[in-house]
């Protein structure tokens, strides 16, 4: 069984040897909330319900012996925090990724760390860690919960103490702004590295790498969500990293895009590999040692729901009448748009990505033959260009050129998407032929650490299938090569200086 507890919701699903879905559960989050602009949280309680709602459905479903359950496997929304007591009971909401609060002022670090990290070529990472850790916000802002606070939690470790009465999570979940030492699959060992982060070290979790068993579901675990008492608990990977390997995607010449509520392109490396300018993020792999070389944009297919809210009523309105998704209206209107969307091009920062510090989103170009389909499709269009943008500078690193991606996300299941994808990077696109692929990449790496595969390729080889192909159409690959090349990435230099100036003058930025 595989949990996949996400932004939006909160999923179950039981898979057999061959990765068919034997069950299925699901259920919506509560909606996060901003209790002052740019703060973003969700109530841990709401987590731990729906978690126990869809573990007791699928249980309960009568389509699988549930003592048959080789293992329960975790992942969920990365970049998370919920400060907990020694019992694990959470003292304040969980933060989520979302959230742009910031620490102003932070405290000075000593001389020592300022030669360390001058050394390591990243001294203007201690005022970006300082500035936007939730650990040093919480000890600045909330005095009170920060002294009470027995170890820092993500949403996964908390799931874990509540299974098993462990603090233990994996290595592969964590990103950001938490301590680790993504080359070792450890925290940092120096003390005061962690004080830059605003932790101590006996608030963190123990360890553990991403096919390695964490504990085992307690007696008083099992009443609450039907899960036999005794049984694995596994947490492999972030939500990320796990749709990487539910893809298949566990060599470097296959990348995976992830069209979720945030955009990433994920590339898998047997050597450790960082880009000091932050155009993509290591982080530990969903299998041992090895890594994900990730890009990412915050607000991904984000601005797909965006785009609804603020303009699409008349395609909510259609799809309410026919009993569809909205998103499917939408890909009719778009589908014949020519490529370029008629002139039309966006810059997809609607939130600022950490090495583009003034980033703004953007649409230039509009002429009298633009509508709102246009729009749409140019949204479609940037979040790929920047994913190509930041995915070049993966290939430069790296050394080996992408031979296929795999896609993943909510957002895989528009057509329009996946070819405006195979068109923009001139490759074929596979879609699997589920869209739960990171449910799936948990479930392996469950498989994998309870022993029914020896290895990751055997278990990919049984549980991943490829679905529909998609084949970039030459004509158009090569008028997004030109707009990529001589428009796309000569817009944000361009607007750069405005951007800024911009914030200077209205004194607002999200970042």
């Amino acid at each position: 069984m595989a949990v996949d507890s996400g932004t939006q919701s909160v999923r179950a699903i039981v898979y057999d040897k061959q990765g068919n879905e034997l069950a299925v559960a699901r259920a919506p989050h509560e909606p996060y909330f901003s209790l002052k602009p740019g703060w973003a949280e969700q109530k841990p309680a709401d987590h731990w319900n729906k978690f126990c709602e869809v573990t007791r459905k699928v249980t309960n479903s009568k389509k699988f012996d549930p003592e048959k359950i080789a293992g329960l496997g975790i992942t969920t929304q990365r970049g998370n925090v919920i400060p907990v007591d020694k019992e694990g009971n959470p003292l304040r909401n969980c933060i989520i990724w979302l959230d742009q609060r910031y620490t102003e002022d932070p405290p000075p670090v000593s001389t020592k760390i300022k030669l360390l990290f001058g050394l390591l070529g990243k001294s203007e990472v201690i005022k970006l860690v300082q500035r936007n850790s939730y650990f040093s916000w919480i000890n600045k802002y909330e005095p009170e919960i920060y002294a009470k606070t027995h170890k820092f939690c993500l949403v996964s470790s908390w799931f874990v103490k509540k299974l098993t009465d462990k603090f233990h999570d994996s290595a592969s979940m964590f990103v950001g702004y938490w301590p680790l030492e993504s080359k070792k699959f450890d925290w940092f060992g120096i003390d005061g590295i962690l004080d830059v982060f605003g932790i101590k070290r006996e608030q963190l979790p123990k360890l553990f790498k991403p096919n390695e068993v964490l504990g085992y579901v307690t007696k008083e675990a099992s009443e609450e969500t039907g899960l036999p008492v005794g049984l694995p608990v596994v947490v492999g990977a972030g939500d990320k990293q796990s749709e990487s390997l539910g893809t298949g995607s566990i060599t470097p010449n296959i990348g995976t895009i992830s069209f979720g509520t945030a955009a990433s392109m994920g590339v898998v490396s047997k050597k450790y590999i960082e880009d000091g300018k932050l155009g993509f993020f290591t982080w530990c792999a969903p299998i041992p040692d090895a890594w994900i070389l990730e890009c990412f944009i915050y607000r991904g297919f984000w601005m797909a729901r965006w785009f609804l809210q603020e303009m699409g009523q008349r395609e909510i309105d259609e799809a309410e009448k026919r009993n569809i998704a909205p998103e499917e209206v939408l890909d009719e209107i778009i589908r014949d748009i020519p490529p370029g969307s008629l002139g039309l091009m966006l810059q997809p920062h609607w939130t600022p990505h950490p090495s583009l510090k003034y980033s703004k989103g953007s649409l230039i170009g509009f002429a009298s033959a633009h509508t709102r389909a246009h729009i749409y499709r140019a949204i479609l269009e940037g979040i790929v260009f920047e994913l190509k943008r930041l995915g070049d500078r993966v290939q430069q690193k790296t050394g080996v050129r992408l031979s296929e991606i795999r896609v993943g996300g909510g957002g895989s299941k528009s057509d329009v998407a996946v070819q405006i994808a195979a068109d923009i990077f001139s490759l074929p696109v596979k879609r699997m032929n589920t869209y739960e692929t990171c449910a799936l990449g948990a479930a392996i790496d469950t498989a994998v650490a309870t022993g029914i595969f020896g290895d990751f390729e055997t278990a990919v080889n049984s549980m991943v299938h490829v679905g529909q192909e998609f084949l970039p159409d030459s004509e158009k690959s090569r008028i997004y090569g030109e707009l990529f090349k001589d428009v796309y990435l000569k817009t944000f230099n361009a607007l750069t200086p405005l951007y800024k100036r911009s914030t200077e003058i209205t004194g607002y930025t999200e970042n």
